[in-house]
């Protein structure tokens, strides 16, 4: 090698050692809300005035509700419709409405979860997305039961201090034969 040639590669060890060095000077101040692996991630939203939750693996897409939906005839009130996205047909239900509560007043709030079971893709109306959230498995709550409408659709429940988050499970509903028969 020659003179200058170790020169530039020393120059260039140096410069990454010097930012190796700042690198990890600065880790101590990443912030504690970052994704730790024992933490469980879902997508919280208000279904009936609750605030749940469900894993992040089970929602497949999240989409604002669709200019146009047609209504199927001879469906049941919870099922809105079909709507066109990106020229695939998409069932659209009232989530809310199908567990027994009110129909959601859509609005800009108002979001799509899009669930797939069984090669076939649902999207369910809801009235508020909160966002994602990380739960640190250390708060769930051992064998919770929830009652109520919901009750059937909630696996787990975590207790944080801003309350009580039950996971409610796509998996679940889209297993529930009364979700399955949106015929009347």
């Amino acid at each position: 090698m020659s003179g200058d040639n170790t020169q530039d590669l020393q120059a260039v060890l140096q410069r990454l050692a010097s930012a190796d060095r700042r690198s990890r000077a600065q880790e101590s101040l990443v912030p504690a809300t970052m994704v730790k692996e024992e933490d469980w991630q879902g997508l919280a939203f208000v279904l009936d005035g609750v605030k749940v939750i469900s894993a992040m693996n089970e929602i497949r897409e999240l989409l604002p509700y669709p200019e146009s939906v047609t209504r199927v005839p001879g469906t049941k009130g919870w099922m809105l419709g079909l709507a066109n996205i990106r020229g695939e047909l998409l069932p659209i239900v009232d989530l809310q409405q199908f567990i027994g509560g009110g129909a959601v007043a859509v609005n800009e709030q108002s979001r799509v979860l899009v669930i797939r079971n069984r090669g076939a893709s649902t999207g369910l109306l809801v009235s508020t997305v909160i966002g994602m959230r990380h739960l640190p498995l250390s708060k769930q709550i051992a064998d919770a039961h929830f009652d109520g409408s919901l009750g059937r659709y909630v696996y787990d429940v975590f207790g944080l201090d801003d309350g009580v988050w039950p996971v409610f499970s796509m998996a679940a509903l889209a297993n529930d034969e009364h979700f399955m028969a949106a015929a009347l």
